[in-house]
């Protein structure tokens, strides 16, 4: 857990890149996979659900491969009950406004990214809630007593739907993948227009370029305890 009490700084976003690519673990020619995701409709928090529902069903050897590839995903505009006939996805979301396809060399989905076209958009309005982690996550059981209670704040400033999106799966996909996030867990979804430190520290933060000042980091997302934030 780490603490800061001002805004990020660069050195800080830097530290947090290098250890998440330590984390993915294979080398640069190695990455050429990608999961896949494809939306007939999209609510934050029902998003965030089917991302986590997604991540812990994969077998640990996929969700290893997925997080070497830096959890990256293809996002697809299209009905998930008209697809899956031909495409059968790895999973569905209850509402049907969504399904995942399992991570694997992108010429395995050629003919369902030629089905379809990347999902475009702008962000809708702000709909924080609550998602659960699932009970089928990896890792260890739930510890004793009540489940962790969570606060992913994501900065939405400047982004549209399919940016949004990677920054959100990236984050559930690899707190969850590496066992930061246990099953029953409860994390509130929230937005944000910039991302400070919560007071109490944070436990994982997704950092890429900014699109604003591509030579600068950027903090996009924070999960953090809820008590961190008082």
């Amino acid at each position: 857990m780490f603490t800061q009490d001002e805004m990020f700084t660069q050195d800080e976003l830097q530290a947090a890149l290098a250890a998440r690519t330590r984390r993915a673990g294979l080398a640069g020619e190695q990455r050429r996979a990608a999961a896949i995701a494809v939306l007939r409709s999209f609510d934050p928090a029902g998003f965030a659900a089917s991302a986590l529902e997604f991540a812990a069903v994969l077998p640990a050897a996929t969700r290893g491969l997925w997080l070497a590839n830096f959890t990256q995903t293809l996002f697809l505009a299209g009905n998930p009950g008209n697809v899956s006939v031909r495409h059968p996805p790895t999973t569905t979301a209850a509402d049907g406004s969504v399904c995942w396809y399992a991570t694997a060399p992108r010429p395995h989905y050629r003919g369902l990214c030629l089905l379809l076209r990347s999902l475009r958009g702008e962000l809708p309005g702000d709909l924080p809630d609550t998602v659960t982690v699932p009970a089928a996550a990896p890792g260890a059981a739930p510890t004793a007593g009540a489940p962790a209670q969570w606060r992913l704040t994501v900065d939405v400033r400047g982004l549209g739907l399919p940016q949004y999106l990677v920054h959100l799966t990236h984050t559930l996909g690899e707190a969850l993948i590496t066992g930061l996030l246990r099953p029953h867990d409860r994390i509130l979804v929230s937005h944000a227009r910039e991302l400070a430190p919560p007071a109490g520290g944070y436990a994982y933060l997704r950092v890429h370029r900014d699109t604003d000042a591509p030579e600068a980091l950027r903090a996009y997302a924070c999960l953090s305890e809820e008590r961190s934030h008082g």
